[in-house]
């Protein structure tokens, strides 16, 4: 399905994202003053428009990231594939052993909220 500059001429209201990301106030500055940031989580998101979480107080910002890209590793791939010494067991404290941690590439979204 192709949308047409046309239909892209809304913007939603920030407030009726039903999706909510939880970022820290350091990727959130990131994301608000480049544009876009990255995220290590061990949980799977899918890709789309999320409202942002403030993490440190717990309050919902003025702003929604799009997840752009995703790629999963898990820990003993990255060993494989990099050494140990260059990989950070902390990542996988959160994540069952052989399990995936995943990566995600975040775009600041302006096109489609106000």
């Amino acid at each position: 399905m192709v949308l047409s500059a046309a239909v892209l001429k809304f913007k939603l209201d920030i407030e009726r994202i039903g999706h909510i990301l939880d970022l820290d106030e350091f990727k959130i500055k990131e994301a608000q003053e480049h544009g876009k940031s990255t995220l290590i989580s061990p949980k799977f998101f899918n890709k789309g428009v999320y409202r942002v979480r403030n993490v440190n107080n717990g309050r919902l910002e003025n702003i929604a990231v799009n997840i752009d890209k995703i790629a999963a590793v898990t820990y003993e791939g990255l060993i494989n594939e990099l050494g140990e010494g260059c990989v950070d067991k902390h990542l996988w404290r959160d994540v069952p052993e052989g399990e995936p941690i995943f990566f995600y590439s975040l775009k600041l979204e302006n096109n489609f909220v106000k």
